[in-house]
């Protein structure tokens, strides 16, 4: 299976984001406020219907208005006409302290955006 993975013994939480309608852009999944230190591991993005046109649909999360990726083409991207996982990456930068806003979104989409788009990330207390 593609994508990243995290041991199960270390998961404390998990943040989660989802539309079942086609997304657009920008579209804000999922916010989460840290309550405590962490770190963001096991990132998983998901589509079970197709966009159309061109282009891809690329999700994102932010701490603190800043991508977890600090390179854009590692950020999770699926082809406009495709289904299943996006290609994950792990992370450049996933820790976070009490009262950092996490955000999961959707930030750019192909012609019309996937549709039943699920966004995991498992959350770590260091």
């Amino acid at each position: 299976m593609p994508g990243t993975r995290v041991q199960t013994n270390s998961v404390c939480d998990s943040i989660q984001g989802y539309s079942s309608a086609a997304v657009t852009a920008n579209l804000v999944l999922w916010k989460y406020i840290a309550v405590t230190y962490g770190r963001l591991k096991g990132i998983k993005f998901y589509a079970g219907t197709a966009g159309t046109g061109g282009g891809n649909t690329v999700c994102d999360i932010t701490i603190n208005g800043t991508s977890v990726w600090s390179v854009a083409g590692n950020k999770p991207t699926l082809l406009a006409t495709a289904t299943g996982e996006f290609a994950n990456s792990d992370p450049d930068v996933g820790s976070f302290k009490p009262g950092d806003r996490i955000v999961m979104s959707a930030l750019s989409i192909s012609t019309t955006g996937h549709a039943d788009l699920y966004g995991v990330a498992a959350v770590v207390v260091d």
